[in-house]
């Protein structure tokens, strides 16, 4: 078997062994995924595909690619689960981590590819939208294969049209819309006139590529519109050009420019830590941010010319990165994970840095090795003293987080593991001592590097698998679920708020229905947020009668307050 085909694998199975086992540990906490989930699960219930309808009214602004892989999956899985519904997140990043790894080892080398493809499964930005019920990682995955598969076809000279670029685009688009679309085909289009093709050849070859990409996205429109009508579009304009031209009628994500750049140097975090320590060890006097010249004028034409004249694959891997990030520094809303495309070429340009670093022999994988190690150590350590009670509740003080971060602790003090869970526990102890070992033995710098990735890799596993499953417990609203369903074990509950209850809605099955829309009438139950129940009573306590049930103790995940049930009777 040749080098590329055995680093190939060794990817696949590291990455699937990362990224799948662990997917249905820890149930959902938070408002994003159950909201996802729940449309692929009325798809399955009503047997609509189009427009499925939740919560009694509330129809899916995204289009439906990913709720039909959900849907897909879980079908076969027996139902919507959190791990079906994460599923398809995690094996589009494999997909996306294979595909590009065979791209830049054929182009750049087996070592750069390699280190690249470890640096994004360890990226905490990358892992997180892998193991998420959420769209991002799906778009983004038809978007990189998408781009990797058109500058194949730019190597061939365009000859006729690469229909499998086409067909991911087209899923793009009916992932998250048209970007989809427009980032390969703009992506692409700018490499082609850096490298001197013309604007209207450029133009004439790339309007039938995006013009079918987005046929599927259209048809699905009209389909929408077909069922939805005017409520709809008007829906969908919001989440699209209102979104990105700041008009939309609520605050959504809105943050300055610099959050852009404090989002990738988080998502790249722990990576982040090894970037920053090797500036350190840079001869900063021999560094030129522009060319030697007479003028200002003349360095500035002469960095130009450098940058057109790169190698063809790392002018097309800049110009990913900077169109992409420039392009969601435009609206006012803005998301990390809005920028996960840029991620895999960035890895490109990392591994070439890191790789330069090892063959210097540099003192910074040193240095990351031991803080590495020791945050493996740590972890264990605090582990096992939280086992132990020896960390007092009053230390968390008596805050409005205190309650919050003591229940936390006694979960991890309380939960029973089994002998694979204490093994796996024990993985980060296993890394820092191998990389201690090799610190000591004073090892390669190319070693430490990926005793440094190793240490990553198993924290994230431990965190994965009994850390994050076990903390994050306490924060879902599935608790919420058992104490309803003690008083409304079958049938519809009604909930009063600006938003919805979607984690409850999740784990019952589609039974939640706005109070306030429907306006019921008997007798049923009511749900409210703390903030929101004074109005409840005083804007429907002439036509109602509410009767008490209980108030939780901890705050709803979805909507960071304490919830109220009510039973109400229609005076």
């Amino acid at each position: 078997m040749s080098e590329k085909k055995k680093a190939f694998w060794f990817i696949a199975m590291l990455s699937a062994l990362v990224i799948l086992p662990f997917l249905g540990e820890t149930i959902f906490y938070s408002k994003g995924e159950p909201r996802e989930a729940i449309v692929a699960f009325s798809m399955l219930e009503s047997g609509n595909w189009i427009l499925p309808v939740n919560y009694g009214t509330d129809i899916a602004f995204k289009p439906p690619f990913f709720y039909w892989a959900i849907a897909a999956v879980s079908s076969l899985l027996g139902g919507v689960t959190e791990y079906s519904s994460r599923l398809p997140s995690a094996l589009a990043f494999l997909a996306m981590q294979l595909v590009f790894f065979s791209f830049i080892a054929k182009r750049k080398g087996i070592k750069t590819a390699f280190l690249a493809s470890i640096l994004l499964l360890s990226s905490f930005e990358v892992h997180r939208a892998a193991v998420a019920c959420r769209v991002d990682m799906v778009q983004v995955s038809f978007i990189v294969i998408s781009l990797c598969l058109l500058f194949r076809w730019d190597e061939k000279g365009c000859r006729g049209i690469p229909w499998l670029a086409v067909l991911l685009m087209g899923c793009a688009t009916l992932t998250k819309g048209p970007v989809g679309s427009i980032f390969p085909c703009a992506c692409i289009g700018l490499y082609q006139l850096l490298r001197g093709r013309s604007f209207w050849k450029a133009f004439f070859l790339l309007l039938p590529v995006g013009i079918l990409s987005l046929i599927p996205y259209a048809a699905w429109i009209g389909a929408a519109y077909a069922q939805g009508g005017q409520s709809f579009i008007d829906l969908m304009l919001e989440e699209n050009t209102g979104r990105f031209m700041g008009k939309m009628s609520y605050e959504s994500h809105e943050n300055p420019l610099w959050y852009n750049f404090l989002t990738i140097i988080w998502g790249w975090i722990p990576w982040t830590l090894v970037l920053l320590i090797s500036l350190f060890g840079l001869k900063w006097k021999n560094i030129r941010v522009l060319p030697a010249g007479t003028s200002f004028g003349e360095r500035i034409r002469k960095a130009w010319d450098q940058f057109r004249s790169q190698s063809p694959l790392q002018l097309f891997t800049w110009v990913v990165i900077l169109f992409i990030f420039i392009f969601y520094c435009i609206p006012k809303s803005k998301r990390s994970v809005y920028l996960l495309p840029i991620y895999p070429f960035m890895a490109v340009l990392m591994a070439e840095y890191l790789l330069a670093l090892v063959q210097r022999g540099a003192k910074v994988f040193k240095i990351s090795a031991i803080i590495f190690a020791s945050l493996c150590l740590i972890l264990t350590a605090t582990f096992i003293v939280v086992r132990l009670g020896l960390v007092p509740d009053s230390l968390f003080g008596t805050g409005r987080h205190a309650a919050e971060n003591v229940a936390f602790m006694h979960a991890l003090k309380e939960v029973s593991l089994s002998i694979p869970k204490w093994c796996l526990v024990v993985l980060p102890l296993i890394a820092a001592v191998c990389t201690w070992r090799g610190v000591v033995k004073q090892a390669g710098a190319y070693s430490l590097l990926y005793s440094i990735a190793g240490c990553m890799l198993c924290l994230f596993v431990s965190l994965d698998a009994v850390y994050q499953p076990t903390v994050l417990a306490v924060k879902s609203d599935k608790h919420l679920v058992n104490q309803i369903r003690e008083y409304v074990p079958q049938g519809t509950v009604y909930s009063y708020d600006g938003m919805s209850f979607y984690g409850v809605n999740f784990y019952m099955n589609d039974r939640m229905r706005h109070f306030e829309e429907e306006l019921p009438s008997g007798e049923g139950y009511v749900i409210s947020s703390e903030k929101e129940n004074k109005q409840l009573l005083e804007k429907f306590g002439d036509a109602y009668e509410f009767e008490e049930i209980f108030l939780t103790q901890k705050r709803s995940c979805d909507l960071r307050a304490k919830v109220y049930m009510y039973k109400f009777k229609k005076k």
